[in-house]
């Protein structure tokens, strides 16, 4: 059985880490984190990384340099995996097999989760193997979406093309109801880029045993 790659664990943040955060969660397991691409979700997962004991994250690359998100298993340089959440979702229940006392690990999973069907998979493959279970969908208004796209380093034709994959994810996306929240468990986040040491905040709230 392999080994979560060195990318993938947890290093040491540098930033203030707020008082909230620094009691310990006795408690792991898997918290999926989701939404539109340039929506925040791997901005929120990192910060949520430096943040909890025992944290690995496995984050899909979701850049709209290719038409679909995509996964490094074995970290840069590596194979690409597309269409990755089926596999990034075992990855999580192998890295939660082998937890013991001591070091019981918080898995994020940052992808899109573009459904309701993905998001229910998420939680049945934390149900399989006994894992606490939260759903966050990270969003952000579109402007401060497009800013992420590197504009004056692109061809106009390579920037359409960017533009017109941002917007077919979004027309593709199916945003977390409140009834559907309230089965996962799960959490709406609307601001994750703007707000995002307040949507930490939130997170770890939700988290709390």
């Amino acid at each position: 059985m392999s080994s979560a790659p060195i990318s993938a664990i947890r290093a040491p943040g540098r930033r203030r880490t707020p008082a909230s955060h620094t009691r310990p969660l006795e408690m792991g397991g898997l918290i999926a984190i989701g939404g539109p691409p340039l929506g925040g979700k791997g901005l929120l997962a990192q910060r949520l990384a430096e943040c909890l004991p025992h944290a690995v994250k496995l984050e899909a690359i979701d850049d709209l340099s290719r038409a679909r998100p995509y996964w490094l298993p074995h970290g840069p340089g590596g194979r690409v995996l597309a269409n990755p959440t089926a596999a990034m979702l075992q990855r999580a229940r192998q890295l939660w097999r082998r937890r013991r006392a001591g070091y019981v690990p918080t898995i994020l999973v940052a992808t899109r989760f573009a459904s309701a069907a993905e998001r229910r998979s998420a939680k049945t493959a934390a149900r399989l193997v006994g894992m606490r279970f939260l759903f966050v969908e990270a969003r952000s208004r579109d402007e401060r979406a497009l800013r992420r796209i590197p504009m004056s380093f692109l061809s106009r034709e390579d920037l359409l093309t960017r533009i017109e994959r941002y917007e077919a994810a979004l027309r593709s996306y199916r945003p977390l109801s409140r009834a559907e929240a309230a089965l996962l468990p799960g959490l709406r986040i609307a601001r994750a880029q703007a707000r995002l040491e307040e949507a930490v905040d939130r997170v770890i709230a939700a988290w709390r045993p």
